[in-house]
């Protein structure tokens, strides 16, 4: 199921990008003209909003050049909005591509885990760290904000986790991996891992 709604944003960010896109470049040059200089900002307000929402909905650069180039541009994109100082760390310099799969589930988990904070931390900091290890991926998301509720790194929390929360462990499942989270001083560690023998 996962792996059909990739494949469905997929879809929708292109045809967002492609087809909207198109539709209001022709209205913008049908309208470039001296008196009509508002709906131009208008137009190029909307432009920016579809093509932003299509590169959040599935990065291009995520297929074109891998996962540590989307990385950085999710990463500056959201500290732009946001003005959270977000440092990102990826070893070894060269990171190899880790097939489509298992680079858009380390994606959505990075997005995922940064809205959160964004939403709901409070914190002036954060940080992404990306490893690859001799037998497995690790992916440390940490914030300095005030951290999750008890019910929610509780072991058993099927009942009380949030959507995002289930729907991160499951796409690290598919892979044989794990994720957890813990409270720090302060702020929250989620933390993935994935064996590289499952991919």
């Amino acid at each position: 199921m996962l792996h059909v709604q990739d494949e469905e944003r997929r879809r929708i960010a292109r045809e967002l990008h492609d087809e909207l896109g198109q539709q209001l470049g022709i209205l913008k040059i049908t309208l470039s003209k001296p008196q009509n200089g508002q709906a131009i900002e208008l137009i190029d307000s909307a432009l920016n909003y579809v093509r932003n929402l299509s590169y959040l909905l599935h990065p291009p650069l995520l297929d074109e050049t891998g996962l540590r180039r989307a990385l950085n541009w999710f990463v500056e994109g959201l500290t732009e909005r946001s003005g959270i100082q977000i440092e990102v760390k990826i070893q070894p310099d060269e990171f190899p591509r880790l097939g489509m799969g298992v680079e858009t589930a380390i994606f959505r988990i990075v997005q995922e885990s940064l809205s959160n904070v964004f939403r709901h931390a409070e914190a002036k900091k954060a940080s992404v760290e990306l490893e690859k290890q001799n037998d497995r991926i690790v992916v440390r998301i940490r914030d300095y904000g005030k951290g999750l509720p008890a019910d929610v790194i509780a072991p058993n929390e099927n009942k009380t986790v949030g959507v995002g929360v289930a729907g991160m462990r499951e796409r690290i499942r598919q892979f044989g991996g794990n994720l957890t989270l813990s409270r720090c001083e302060p702020g929250t560690l989620v933390e993935a891992t994935i064996p590289t023998t499952t991919f």
